[in-house]
């Protein structure tokens, strides 16, 4: 009896030892996949980070250059507004040349903002860990919006009939002349100018706005950058902005890095 009950005791504990190891098992698998699923959400949020501050950068060259080109234009309907209100004959040559070299060729900003529209779109955002840098983000994306609205009033306006379509009725850049007489030319042209300045104004400052909220967006974004021990993919004189090849290639090289690690 005493064998047969140790025989028992034996086989009870032999048991509960395999039970015990099958436990462990499940547990240590269990471990390793929410590891795996971690590593896998540290290695998201790093391309993800390492994607918007190239676009940042792509966003604070392109916007610098606009700025400037804008700061040429709005100097210009400043100086064709003075040359149209002045007293004697208006040189009809000097005002044709002005528009035609300095108001005529416009390029609205577009961000490179791919990144942080995917984030939101999909849902990835949530990779995101720091979440005051989210709000930045945030922020800035509606920032980029505004930008973009107040651009396309201005474009509207130098495409409207207001301002193209009179050009194309009344003057010739062959000849650098007009079909209007003296007086007319003052009136009528000055009031669009006039409108063409205030609304090339607001744009203008607004892309100031929106460059300094990109700098903002940057440094914090760095700095988490910098905490994480995560290199940055671009220095800000290795970028080439305005692109479309290139854009296009970040994109397919960001699902790629992606795909990677799902």
């Amino acid at each position: 009896m005493a064998k047969e009950r140790k025989s028992g005791l034996r086989k009870v504990a032999g048991m509960a030892l395999e039970a015990i190891g099958i436990i462990l098992s499940i547990l240590v698998a269990f471990a390793i996949e929410n590891w795996d699923e971690e590593l896998k959400k540290i290695e998201k949020e790093e391309i993800y980070l390492v994607s918007l501050h190239s676009d940042l950068i792509k966003d604070q060259n392109q916007l610098t250059r606009r700025i400037k080109d804008y700061e040429i234009k709005l100097s210009e309907t400043v100086a064709l507004m003075e040359l149209l209100s002045g007293e004697g004959q208006i040189d009809q040559g000097l005002v044709i040349t002005s528009i035609e070299d300095k108001l005529a060729y416009l390029f609205a900003y577009v961000p490179s903002n791919n990144t942080y529209q995917a984030l939101e779109s999909s849902g990835d955002i949530k990779f995101i860990t720091n979440a005051e840098l989210k709000i930045l983000l945030f922020e800035l994306d509606k920032s980029f919006q505004t930008n973009e609205q107040k651009g396309e009033i201005f474009m509207n306006y130098t495409n409207s009939d207001l301002w193209a379509g009179f050009l194309i009725e009344h003057v010739n850049y062959g000849t650098k002349t007009t079909d209007l007489g003296p007086g007319e030319l003052r009136n009528q042209l000055y009031n669009r100018v006039k409108r063409y300045n205030k609304l090339i104004e607001s744009y203008y400052y607004d892309m100031q706005g929106t460059l300094l909220k990109i700098q903002e967006v940057k440094l914090a974004l760095e700095e988490e950058l910098t905490e994480k021990e995560i290199e940055p993919k671009h220095n800000i004189e290795e970028i080439q902005v305005n692109e479309e090849k290139e854009i296009e290639q970040e994109e397919e090289e960001l699902e790629d890095l992606l795909d990677d690690v799902m």
